[in-house]
């Protein structure tokens, strides 16, 4: 018997079912909600399916799971599947945590490993769905608040999931899983503490050989509070006397969540090499709408050398100019001058 192996397919968004609704990956996914999910092959036709929040009745309008509670508390909710295709479909309903991909996008955990936060307090009424064609299927969830759970953002998702088998290009079975599902928040009251930190802030100038150079500024930025931040980013680069240029076009930090970080990596370009650089990073936290404390500004700062090539070279051959004459005009006066002829000395002749 062939050894299947499982892989998880990024699928985007119905059309139909854009508001809250996002992808889901093993691998960075920004959030997408306008993209027509990708079909996937379950009988005869594509299927194309999507999930999103609802009442006991029907799909809502709200964006997201989003709620607000104390630790203990019980949530109870629907959430909507709806198949646009027109065979029936078999799709798995489940839970998990969120985190944030490498460059900042909103992911979920695989389906093979366990939450531990919303995702593994999130209790779906059913653990797969049949959903004929055409037709949306109300499913009742409750999400359990521990006692001891944490003040501050937990986030989550839940996922509607359609497995398919198909051949590997080493000819062995495959089992493809294509996700989509819709975002938990969550937040907890107590103490909240919105805070961000810029960490290993590194600093590279590649000069030209004549005019200005660019400075490339890389740097990671964590979310060391409990409430999810963005933030607006700027990043300077200033000389010895003051004056500065900024990285233009730089984007807005993306969402992060509790815990997670982000690595920025921006080129300032139009830097003249002025002996020595300093790269200064701001940031102003932005924080999800409500009640909550300001998250402070931050602030970092490195330098980097940056060598004036131009000015090293005239300055190389002035100073080998230099040598060269001094050197010169010592050899002229260590040389020996014309030596006279001495006179000869008088000689008597004796006469014996």
């Amino acid at each position: 018997m062939k050894r299947i192996w499982r892989h998880t397919v990024l699928s985007g968004l119905l059309a139909a079912l854009a508001v809250g609704v996002f992808p889901t990956s093993a691998h960075a996914a920004q959030p997408a909600p306008s993209a027509p999910a990708a079909p996937a092959q379950q009988g005869k036709g594509p299927a194309t399916f999507g999930v999103r929040p609802a009442t006991a009745e029907k799909p809502d309008n709200r964006p997201n799971f989003s709620y607000s509670a104390t630790p203990g508390a019980v949530i109870k909710d629907h959430l909507a599947v709806a198949n646009i295709s027109n065979d029936p479909l078999t799709l798995k309903i489940y839970a998990s945590d969120a985190f944030n991909t490498p460059d900042g996008g909103y992911d979920l955990l695989d389906a093979g490993r366990k939450p531990t936060d919303v995702g593994a307090w999130a209790k779906i009424a059913v653990e797969s769905v049949e959903v004929p064609g055409r037709t949306t299927k109300i499913v009742p969830f409750s999400i359990t608040i521990p006692a001891d759970a944490t003040p501050g953002d937990h986030a989550g998702g839940v996922v509607a999931a359609l497995v398919t088998e198909a051949t590997g290009s080493d000819g062995q079975r495959v089992a493809v899983e294509q996700r989509v599902g819709s975002r938990f928040y969550l937040r907890i009251s107590g103490d909240l503490k919105p805070k961000l930190a810029i960490e290993d802030l590194e600093s590279k100038y590649r000069a030209s050989l004549f005019g200005s150079g660019e400075t490339t500024v890389t740097y990671t930025v964590r979310n060391v509070g409990n409430v999810r931040l963005g933030g607006k980013q700027k990043v300077t680069v200033e000389t010895p006397w003051g004056s500065g240029t900024s990285a233009e076009n730089l984007a807005d930090l993306p969402e992060l969540l509790p815990n997670n970080a982000v690595r920025i990596t921006t080129t300032v370009k139009g830097v003249i090499p002025a002996g020595w650089l300093d790269s200064l990073v701001h940031i102003d936290p932005v924080a999800p709408p409500g009640p909550q404390p300001q998250a402070e500004a931050v602030d970092a700062s490195v330098t980097v050398i940056a060598v004036p090539w131009l000015l090293v070279i005239i300055l190389a051959v002035v100073l080998l100019l230099v040598l060269f004459l001094l050197w010169r005009r010592k050899r002229k006066r260590s040389r020996p001058g014309p030596v006279e002829p001495q006179p000869l000395p008088e000689v008597e002749n004796a006469v014996a």
